[in-house]
């Protein structure tokens, strides 16, 4: 399945957030040279407004300008007032009416600037501030309300630039240095707004909010200690702070400490239960812990709250997928597209479910619809469209999509990962091994590319590397059990048969019911001589898997093979091949009885069927082309060798079949030379001395006795009699 990561949205600051200006008109006013009782009025309309009786205030202040017209000072005055009461229109009417009598008054301006600014009306409000500083008004106060104003309407350059101006006349106000890390967080210029977090908490180390602002800053350059260290900060100053806590639970994501950013959403949603997309990230976070029934609920959740949200079918789809159930994820992709047509990311992954299931056709259309829609541009679409061409044995297409994904994201480890393993396909193992080492570099977690890279070296030879890299991805998922078993059986066909057979006795346990694993063991056992131990782990197999016993008849009958019971051998490979016809292990155990038997003809017609049914069973290439030596078929003999070195140019068994069909040939020095090439590939393989030795033997050599003796040595079973004939 191709999964893009889930990155959560760290958030930009709410400017909203940001200070709003309230101007609370409290000072001693000045005498009024009104008749008696218009001052009497004034002044005690004053005394209201100083004692926060505004209505009773604002109600005098009536009186006074319906006695006396033009009365200015009871026009500024009940703006004041209505300023106070949050009547912002009547503040901006009366505050006008100042103003066409006093056009200079700078200190008018700036409070029908604050009026404008709680209207939202953030044009008005930035030139009223302009005319009050052009008349004078050049405070820290001035500049520090104009930026806000320019924050709000989105004007983030021009805000520093006013902070910048406020904090020259101002140098010791955090505030001012906060306000311009939130407009330098807008600009993303997230160092420089930590910068000013930084300085605004050395003059007032008391703000939680400031540490909530820095968190999100540090975040967002990828310092996720830092986020998480001052999200804990102002956590502890404000444990009711929902916001906080939830997007430390993103960092957390980022960090994949999945459960621990589970409890974070968990308690952010306890203290804001509808806090937006809170059920929807808890629920990927889930589904990246590999809980998907916890997943499963909260995108349950999610979609009862916004059930036209076709992402949210998608990745519900996703974690229903990972509990393999098939057709819920399937319904969850349909009913994505039915919601979104051009849901891009919903065809892919629809796409690589319909791969898993072999349904590789409609995989390759919905690629097709993928790639059509693909808004991300991050190459993920061609991704999947290629992985359905390679299983459609489209090989050509698959290379052309993977090279458009890697042309469009550079990053792309799946596109490198995918690619190499069409090349190795393709034999090109150099250029396989690039691509994975590549896919590697680029994000050393990806666990899946290892196995790929393995395959690639043991075709190379390099059996040290194959088995680090499976080892590799065992550290990544120590209970995978298709990489314990790749790991055990690299080591069985390396020939280190005592560390595999330990291998499986530690990862074998009463509970395992993989029948798998017990036929990888058998097989250990009997390339170890222990044929009776064999037998019983291939019994065993079928007793904890019934899906086995096709495969437990064919390993008996090769264990019967190398103990000469013959007829015995050929009854339970019919009964492997009767139980399963698509068994390619039983063809080709059958053929390799074949040709003890000397049937080879038949033995070239099992290793055909061998390779109709698995194409990557490449070491059937070279023991075909040894029966074709027996029929004289020598062009289709060398054809098969070709291949088979060709596709695994450095395993020695490729070479030892090779010398043995020359010896077949009276080739004898031909048929050193590969045994050379097979001793030197691995000088611990029994079977190149031992045939090495015979060859020598024909050809009178004298140190024919050597090889046959460091066959015996390494275990040969056959060196046995060879040298005992050879002595006499």
């Amino acid at each position: 399945m191709t999964l893009k990561q889930l990155t959560p949205f760290l958030p930009v600051i709410d400017v909203r957030k940001v200070m709003k200006i309230l101007l609370v008109i409290l000072s001693f006013l000045p005498f009024i040279s009104l008749a008696q009782t218009a001052d009497q009025v004034m002044t005690r309309a004053n005394e209201k407004a100083k004692h926060k009786a505004y209505n009773e205030a604002i109600a005098d202040f009536t009186k006074v300008i319906s006695s006396t017209n033009n009365n200015i000072k009871a026009y500024q005055y009940r703006g004041n007032a209505y300023t106070n009461i949050n009547d912002y229109a009547s503040a901006i009417s009366d505050f006008t009416k100042v103003l066409s009598a006093e056009p200079n008054n700078a200190e008018v301006y700036s409070y029908r600037a604050n009026a404008y600014s709680n209207l939202k009306d953030y044009a008005g409000a930035i030139n009223d501030f302009n005319k009050a500083i052009d008349l004078g008004l050049k405070t820290a106060d001035m500049y520090h309300y104009r930026a806000n104003a320019k924050i709000n309407s989105g004007a983030y350059m021009a805000a520093v630039e006013d902070f910048s101006k406020a904090i020259v006349i101002s140098p010791n106000s955090p505030e001012l240095y906060e306000y311009r890390g939130v407009a330098r967080a807008n600009l993303n210029d997230n160092k420089g707004a930590i910068e000013d977090y930084s300085h605004a908490l050395k003059l007032n180390p008391n703000n939680a909010d400031v540490y909530y602002y820095r968190a999100n800053s540090k975040g967002t350059i990828g310092d996720y200690t830092g986020a998480i260290a001052d999200y804990d900060k102002t956590i502890s100053m404000n444990p009711t702070n929902a916001e906080a806590i939830f997007y430390r639970g993103n960092i957390k994501t980022n960090l994949h400490q999945y459960k621990e950013a589970m409890q974070d959403y968990k308690r952010a949603l306890t203290l804001k239960p509808n806090m937006a997309n809170g059920f929807y990230y808890m629920a990927k976070a889930a589904g990246n812990a590999e809980d998907n029934k916890d997943a499963i609920q909260n995108f349950n959740k999610a979609i009862a709250a916004d059930p036209t949200n076709a992402e949210l079918y998608l990745y519900r789809g996703i974690s229903e997928n990972k509990r393999n159930d098939t057709t819920a994820a399937l319904n969850d992709y349909a009913r994505a597209i039915t919601l979104n047509p051009e849901f891009s990311r919903a065809y892919q992954n629809r796409g690589d479910l319909r791969i898993s299931i072999k349904d590789y056709r409609r995989a390759k259309t919905d690629g097709d619809s993928a790639v059509l829609y693909d808004a991300d541009h991050d190459g993920y679409a061609y991704v999947t469209r290629a992985k359905a061409k390679t299983a459609l044995q489209d090989t050509a297409g698959a290379l052309a999509d993977y090279n458009t994904a890697i042309q469009m994201n550079s990053k792309n480890t799946e596109a490198f990962t995918g690619r190499g393993e069409v090349r190795a396909e393709l034999a090109d193992y150099t250029g396989a091994l690039a691509d994975l080492d590549e896919a590697i570099n680029l994000y050393s977690g990806y666990s899946y590319a290892y196995p790929a890279r393995a395959k690639v070296k043991s075709k190379m030879g390099d059996r040290k590397g194959a088995l680090a890299d499976f080892k590799k991805q065992l550290e990544f998922d120590p209970k995978n059990q298709e990489a314990q078993l790749r790991l055990g059986k690299e080591l069985t066909a390396d020939h280190q048969y005592a560390e595999a057979l330990l291998f499986f006795n530690r990862v074998i346990t009463p509970a395992t019911k993989n029948g798998k694993f017990y036929i990888a063991r058998g097989e250990v056992m009997c390339d170890m001589g222990d044929y009776k131990g064999a037998i019983a782990q291939f019994n065993r197999a079928s007793l904890v898997d019934t899906n086995m016993r096709s495969l437990t008849y064919a390993n008996i009958a090769n264990a019967e093979i190398r103990l000469k019971k013959y007829d015995a051998a050929e009854s339970d490979l019919e009964k492997a091949i009767t139980r399963d016809q698509n068994n390619d292990d039983a063809y080709f155990y059958r053929a390799n009885l074949k040709m003890i038997r000397k049937n080879y003809i038949g033995a070239v017609y099992d290793y055909i069927s061998v390779l109709l049914i698995n194409p990557d069973n490449i070491k059937t290439y070279a023991y075909r082309g040894l029966a074709e030596s027996f029929t004289a078929d020598t062009q289709a003999m060398r054809l098969d060798f070709y291949r088979a070195i060709k596709l695994s140019p450095k395993e020695p068994a490729n070479y030892i079949l090779r010398a043995r069909a020359k010896m077949n040939l009276k080739d004898y020095n031909g048929a050193l030379k590969d045994f050379d090439i097979a001793i030197s590939l691995n000088p611990n393989n029994e079977e190149a001395w031992y045939y090495r030795g015979l060859a020598k033997i024909e050809q009178s050599d004298k140190s024919a006795g050597a090889d046959l003796g460091k066959a015996l040595a390494l275990g040969s079973t056959d060196a046995v009699d060879a040298v005992k004939r050879y002595s006499k």
